[in-house]
C-alpha cells in the first residue's frame, strides 16, 4: 500500500469515528460477554494472549514511592500485559478511594481496547461481564467455560496454588508479584471470623451485592451526587468489589503460595492479572455510564479528593473518594506511560473526548 492510500485510510477512518466538534459519529457498541459470538470471544482471548507475549514497552515506568504502594519492582524482561498490570499495582494508591476511581478505570480499560487492536489486530469491541446475570449461582456461572477457544476457564486447582488449568487462559503466565499461571478460588463468604467485623457483617454472602436489585440501587439513587455513588459502588456492600473478592486469587489480590510480606502484600494491586478484570471493570464502568444517562444532573456530575485512605486512613469516613488536595475535571490522569495528557474531563462522556463508544 503507498503512503497515499495509508494516508487516505487513516482520514478516512478517523472521519468515520470522530466529528469535528469531537464527538464521534460511529461509537463502538459494547455487548455483554455471553451475548457476541463464539468467533468474537475467541478472538478477544487471542488478542489478550498476544499482549502478553509482547515485550515490556520501557515507556511504562513507576512513578508512586514504592514504599506507598508496597509493591515488587518493576521487571523489564516481562510482557506488554504485564506492563498493564504494573500500572495498577504501581498507582494503586492513587486511584482507588479517591476522585480518579472511575475516570482512571475508564480511560484503563480504554487503553486496554485499543492495544488489543494497534498492536495484536483485534477487530471486535470491548465486551463487557454482567455478573448480576450470575450471582444467584455464581460457582456454577456458564461465564466460566473450560473451552480452550473461546472460554474464560473455570476455578483454579486447590493443589496447585488455585492456578486455573482450562479455558484460553490456562497456560497464560503473569509476571507479578512473581511469575505464576492465572489464580482463581471461590471465596463466598470473605469477612467470615474476620477480625474486628461485626458478626452480620461476617456472615455476608458476597454474591447479593453484586445482583441486578443491588445495581438497579445504586443506579436509582445518588442523583447528582457523584461522590455519594461512586462512594457506594466502590466499596461494600456497593456491587464493584464483590466480583473481585469471590474470584479470589489473583482478582482478588491474594499473593502466591508461599509468598508473604515483604514480598508480597495483599491488596487489589495485580487484580488485572486475570483477563476477568478487564470484563468486570467494563462492566463498572457500564454502570457508571447507566448512571450519568439515568438524570441530566448526573452527565458530567463529578467530585472526589487525591488521597486515598491507604496513604491516611484518618479521612475515609469524612472524604470516602478521596480527602483535599480536590481533584477537578482539568486535573490529569495518571498513566506511568500507559498514557500521557488525559484529563478527567477528556472521559466524563462516552462518545466525546478521547472516548467513542456506547453499550448496549
Amino acid at each position: 500500500m503507498t503512503f497515499l492510500c495509508i494516508l487516505r485510510f487513516i482520514l478516512i477512518s478517523a472521519l468515520l469515528f470522530t466529528s469535528v466538534s469531537g464527538h464521534c459519529r460511529k461509537p463502538r457498541v459494547r455487548r455483554e460477554w455471553r451475548s457476541i459470538s463464539t468467533t468474537k470471544r475467541a478472538s478477544w482471548i487471542n488478542a489478550v494472549k498476544c499482549l502478553a507475549e509482547l515485550p515490556h514497552d520501557p515507556k511504562v515506568t513507576a512513578t508512586v514511592d514504592p514504599a506507598l504502594s508496597l509493591i515488587p519492582s518493576l521487571t523489564p524482561d516481562s510482557s506488554y500485559f504485564d506492563d498493564f498490570v504494573y500500572a495498577h499495582m504501581d498507582l494503586n494508591v492513587l486511584i482507588h478511594g479517591t476522585g480518579f476511581f472511575l475516570p482512571w478505570h475508564r480511560l484503563y480499560v480504554q487503553t486496554f481496547e485499543v492495544e488489543l487492536r494497534s498492536k495484536c489486530g483485534y477487530t471486535g469491541v470491548q465486551p463487557y461481564w454482567d455478573w448480576t446475570q450470575d450471582a444467584a449461582d455464581f460457582y456454577h456461572s456458564t461465564i466460566f467455560s473450560n473451552s480452550t477457544c473461546d472460554g474464560l476457564g473455570s476455578w483454579g486447582d486447590p493443589d496447585n496454588d488455585f492456578q486455573i488449568s482450562t479455558g484460553g487462559f490456562k497456560d497464560t503466565r503473569v509476571a507479578y508479584p512473581v511469575p505464576h499461571n492465572i489464580r482463581r478460588n471461590y471465596i463466598l463468604q470473605p469477612f467470615l471470623n474476620a477480625p474486628g467485623v461485626s458478626p452480620d457483617n461476617s456472615l455476608l454472602m458476597i454474591n447479593t451485592t453484586f445482583t441486578k436489585a443491588n445495581v438497579d440501587f445504586t443506579l436509582n439513587s445518588f442523583t447528582g451526587d457523584y461522590i455519594n455513588f461512586q462512594a457506594y459502588l466502590q466499596g461494600v456492600p456497593g456491587p464493584h468489589p464483590g466480583p473481585h473478592i469471590i474470584l479470589g486469587g489473583d482478582m482478588s489480590g491474594l499473593c502466591p503460595f508461599g509468598l508473604q510480606p515483604p514480598a508480597c502484600y495483599h491488596g487489589t494491586k495485580w487484580s488485572s492479572n486475570d483477563p476477568m478484570f478487564y470484563l468486570h471493570h467494563t462492566m463498572v464502568d457500564k454502570i457508571w455510564y447507566d448512571w450519568q444517562h439515568r438524570n441530566s444532573s448526573n452527565k458530567n456530575a463529578f467530585g472526589g479528593g487525591s488521597i486515598s485512605a491507604q496513604v491516611d486512613p484518618s479521612q475515609e469516613s469524612e472524604y470516602p473518594t478521596g480527602a483535599p488536595p480536590f481533584l477537578n475535571l482539568s486535573s490529569v490522569i495518571p498513566g506511568d506511560g500507559l498514557w500521557e495528557g488525559v484529563t478527567i474531563g477528556d472521559v466524563m462522556d462516552t462518545m466525546g473526548g478521547k472516548l467513542c463508544y456506547i453499550y448496549a
